[in-house]
């Protein structure tokens, strides 16, 4: 019976959370009056107009929005996971003055809104001469406490024994580091992911540095939502699905190895 009540319980679950995903889904099908009429799932018709509507370039163009928001996120993800790595590699493995120090300041980084300091971080880009930049953007987002306190628990659970081998045979830290990635691997495509997952869904801090004639896919679909008056509703619906396609395309392809890598940190 127990059973069969957590069965059903995660059945409801699910539901709630695909039910709002098929809805934006059908509804991008679906004219202004139908999408008004909640009692409407259906759309009377497939015809793919949003979408046609979407790509002809008449509201943004979506070609570019979406190939800059990749290049972006994915870019970020990149630098990031390699950095972070680093970083959590030296503290996991190498004593230093200012080791602890180094920690406390990366577990204050978690505790701090990532919104409060947008401005800071675009006044020192401006600064730097990489406000109005795609470099900007990539680096203000290398930087990452919680990056760093994962992967220096990662680093933790390789045997030190290895390191000494590794010192023995004159490798420098750096070269220590770039051999031990591949023992990291599935942790390296989950922080990654994870990274890409909020790179792309980011705002405030795109707005500022890029400006709003560079957008990427999240002010897009808020430029789109807020034309809403003067195009059909389900071209905005329409572009919120192509959003989803990549993170679904590539959180289904690294699933498997996302789950072996979080169960392991978790156990440990």
């Amino acid at each position: 019976m127990s059973r069969i009540l957590i069965r059903i319980l995660l059945g409801l679950v699910v539901a709630m959370t695909v039910y709002p995903l098929v809805w934006m889904l059908l509804s991008s099908f679906k004219t202004n009056r139908e999408i008004y009429q909640p009692d409407i799932l259906l759309p009377e018709s497939l015809d793919p107009f949003a979408y046609r509507l979407l790509f002809s370039g008449e509201f943004i163009d979506f070609y570019e929005v979406l190939t800059r928001s990749i290049l972006l996120a994915g870019g970020q993800a990149l630098l990031a996971t390699f950095v972070t790595a680093g970083v959590g590699f030296v503290l996991a493995k190498s004593k230093f003055t200012g080791k602890s120090l180094l920690l406390w300041a990366a577990l204050l980084v978690i505790l701090y809104p990532r919104q409060a300091i947008s401005l800071s971080l675009f006044e020192w880009m401006a600064k730097m001469g990489m406000s109005g930049s795609y470099y900007g953007l990539l680096f203000s987002g290398v930087a990452s406490g919680l990056g760093v306190i994962f992967f220096m628990q990662v680093y933790r659970k390789i045997p030190d024994e290895l390191m000494d081998i590794s010192r023995l045979e004159g490798e420098s830290l750096f070269r220590s580091f770039l051999c031990f990635l591949p023992l990291v691997k599935p942790a390296l495509i989950t922080y990654g992911m994870l990274h890409f997952f909020l790179s792309w869904q980011e705002h405030l801090l795109p707005l500022l540095v890029l400006g709003s004639e560079q957008l990427t896919l999240p002010l897009a679909l808020a430029k789109l939502r807020d034309s809403s008056y003067r195009i059909p509703e389900a071209v905005g619906l329409a572009a919120g699905v192509l959003a989803m396609l990549p993170m679904m395309f590539l959180f289904g392809y690294f699933f498997r190895r996302i789950r072996t890598a979080l169960s392991d940190w978790v156990v440990s």
